[in-house]
């Protein structure tokens, strides 16, 4: 053999340790791709081992890795049920053949249970068999489901769904309908990267070692033994500190900034008398915002007796206007309304109770914590949330002056593009909802902030301006870290949350 080739064939090959060796001969003895799992269980090897081993046979390009996600499907209970027998609609069709092809609902609730009747009619309306006409069934026609029999009767036991069945309408209808249970299994396969001729011969290269220990050099192993080359380029392994979530840091950052501007942290209870969560805020008892439909009901009501000054300017102010030099809403305040429980659905309830405990000017009270409604849940809502509240009250405190200060807490924050709107709340005047842009989203609304009205600072006992806020804490991160899903806030993927860099307040002058 030339020297020139054999030169060019040593620094090609590189000694593999004996683990790696004795599992290559494993891989060539399957003589087929195999799944990773399957190669851990067959050979006695724990699976983290194996897949070490064969993520160092990769790297040095002799194995391939390929991740494949297969789906499992078999019958529910249910379904069973129906792989032998008949489906509800086909049991409705069986019922009025019988009844002469026209019956009532009731008869053919009667017949099959209400449940089962239920659901067949359904199905049946939807694949146009019956019609319905002044509470009676009528049958127009019926074609046997065969194919759902079919497939009912394939999953049986769990088994691999095909892929062509997979996009079958029948067989998603029958997911839909929880007939059959559908879960993913990834795999991972492990084949040859090179030729088994290739691969023999790294075997035969020989075994290599890669640390020169101080019994390696005392034996003199390494003149008999090839030594594996180190790979000067190779990273370390990244090495993450413990720290917060993101979201739990990011509220403590904002207690920090409040905390810097001079404010007091306040708490109050999760349910709390619609009193404080409205009529103290001169909310009417038949605004939209008090329905069963937008609030969260708890049973039973509170006892409002040692509270008997704030019950009475309440129902003044909301009867007459009292002396603030309003009509108030004009009609006939209820005590029983005002005494019912809810789960509080803002923080204003809070920060504006504590205020008629701290009369005398200067007061800056806050609170951040967890308000209720009745929300569905989306990128940019959900039914249990965030509140971020804030009262300010001093002696010559003005709009301009509270613009000014969610100015200076929203540049605290790094939010750096920001902008006010007028708007409308049955508590403040003048009003304004806050805006932050979020990249690849848009502006998204942060807070609404205004003045409180003469109204709710009777009923409060407050004779002094107090300017007020409330902010969605959830909004306000998504703005500072550029989420644009709400629901992201909360994950638990731990590789999601090592992204986000640990925050600091910025250090800017008090207002």
């Amino acid at each position: 053999m030339p020297w020139g080739l054999y030169i060019v064939l040593e620094k090609q090959l590189e000694p593999l340790s004996r683990s790696e060796i004795e599992l290559l001969r494993i891989i060539i003895g399957v003589g087929r791709p195999i799944e990773l799992s399957e190669l851990a269980d067959r050979y006695g090897i724990p699976l983290p081992t194996i897949s070490s081993i064969v993520e160092l046979l990769r790297s040095r390009n002799i194995l391939t890795i390929e991740d494949i996600e297969r789906t499992y499907a078999t019958t529910s209970d249910e379904g069973l049920e129906y792989a032998t027998d008949m489906l509800p609609e086909e049991k409705v069709v069986l019922v009025l053949k019988e009844l002469g092809g026209n019956a009532s609902i009731d008869k053919v609730e009667n017949i099959l249970g209400k449940e089962r009747a239920n659901i067949g009619i359904a199905w049946a309306r939807r694949r146009k068999w019956i019609i319905i006409e002044e509470g009676n069934v009528k049958l127009r026609e019926f074609r046997p489901l065969e194919e759902h029999h079919r497939i009912l009767r394939m999953f049986t036991n769990m088994c691999e769904v095909p892929q062509p069945l997979l996009d079958n309408k029948v067989f998603q209808e029958l997911v839909k309908r929880k007939l059959i249970i559908v879960s993913k299994k990834k795999s991972r396969i492990v084949k040859l990267a090179v030729s088994v001729h290739e691969a023999l011969r790294i075997i035969e290269y020989g075994e290599g070692i890669s640390r020169l220990t101080r019994e390696v050099i005392i034996s003199r192993l390494w003149e008999k033994v090839r030594i594996k080359p180190y790979n000067i380029e190779a990273l370390p392994p990244t090495r993450y500190g413990g720290k917060k979530h993101f979201y739990k840091e990011f509220i403590e950052m904002l207690k920090e900034v409040m905390e810097n501007l001079g404010f007091t942290e306040v708490k109050d209870d999760y349910v709390v008398p619609e009193l404080w969560n409205f009529d103290i805020l001169f909310q009417a008892q038949d605004h939209p915002s008090r329905d069963i439909h937008d609030i969260l009901m708890v049973e039973g009501s509170a006892d409002l007796s040692e509270h008997v000054e704030v019950v009475l300017r309440a129902r003044k102010v909301h009867e007459t206007g009292g002396s603030s030099g309003s009509l108030g809403w004009g009609y006939r305040w209820s005590l029983e309304k005002a005494s019912k429980l809810i789960l509080r659905s803002h923080t204003t309830a809070v920060t504006a109770r504590h205020l008629m405990l701290h009369r005398d000017p200067p007061v800056r009270l806050y609170t951040i914590d967890r308000v209720f409604r009745r929300d569905n849940p989306d990128a940019r809502h959900s039914p249990e949330f965030t509140n971020f509240d804030g009262v300010v009250m001093e002696s010559n405190f003005n709009f301009r002056k509270l613009l000014g200060l969610l100015s200076q807490i929203l540049r605290y924050l790094g939010i750096s593009e920001f902008k006010f709107k007028p708007a409308y709340f049955p508590f403040t005047e003048p009003s304004v909802e806050g805006y932050g842009y979020v990249p690849r989203y848009g502006w998204i609304e942060l807070f609404g902030a205004g003045m409180f009205r003469p109204e709710v600072l009777e009923i409060l006992g407050v004779k002094y301006p107090v300017g007020a806020w409330g902010m969605g804490v959830e909004r306000l991160a998504m703005v500072v870290y550029g989420i644009d899903d709400i629901r992201l806030l909360f994950s638990r993927d731990i590789e999601f949350i090592r992204r986000f860099p640990v925050m600091n307040v910025r250090r800017l002058g008090g207002v």
